[in-house]
């Protein structure tokens, strides 16, 4: 006989957790005694974090860079305080790597990437400039898909070009 799986009342932990994301509430980060809170990362934060690591040429510099843009996570307050914090998070606190690192992997859970994959899976769908399949090229990859739902490969299955 089959085990019933039982459906278990959820904690009062697990509920302020699911009440934290779904009210997109600030997490807060600690490196030496100071706080960081953490929201969800913006997109010119993601912008300006990849930017940081294909452009910058000392890579002693990358973390505490990367580490002042998730901070200030915001148009306006990289544009206008990004010089700054990085310089202070490099030069006068020397945080290392291993300091910033709880910092980065914070940020990284409160990247939103699904919703920027599904967009761009839908956008690239609605291009005009994409070929059209010509019915041949349909009908090839529906049979594909048919014969891989039955276990077949579509490939190794011997199929006469003129039906």
């Amino acid at each position: 006989m089959a085990k019933k799986k039982t459906v278990e009342e959820a904690t009062t932990e697990q509920e302020k957790a699911l009440n934290s994301i779904v009210e997109n509430k600030k997490d807060i980060v600690k490196i030496r005694g100071r706080k960081f809170s953490i929201s969800w990362m913006r997109n010119r934060t993601r912008r300006k974090v990849t930017d940081i690591l294909l452009e910058e040429k000392e890579e002693d510099k990358v973390s505490a860079k990367c580490a002042a843009a998730l901070v200030l996570n915001g148009y306006f307050k990289i544009k206008f305080f990004y010089w700054l914090l990085w310089r202070w998070f490099y030069y006068v606190k020397q945080y290392s790597d291993k300091e910033l690192l709880p910092l980065v992997d914070m940020c990284k859970k409160k990247a939103q990437l699904e919703d920027y994959f599904l967009i761009t899976i839908y956008l690239t769908e609605m291009r005009d400039t994409i070929k059209s399949m010509t019915r041949e090229e349909v009908n090839r990859i529906r049979q594909e898909s048919f014969m891989a739902q039955r276990g077949q490969s579509g490939k190794s299955t011997p199929v006469s070009p003129n039906p």
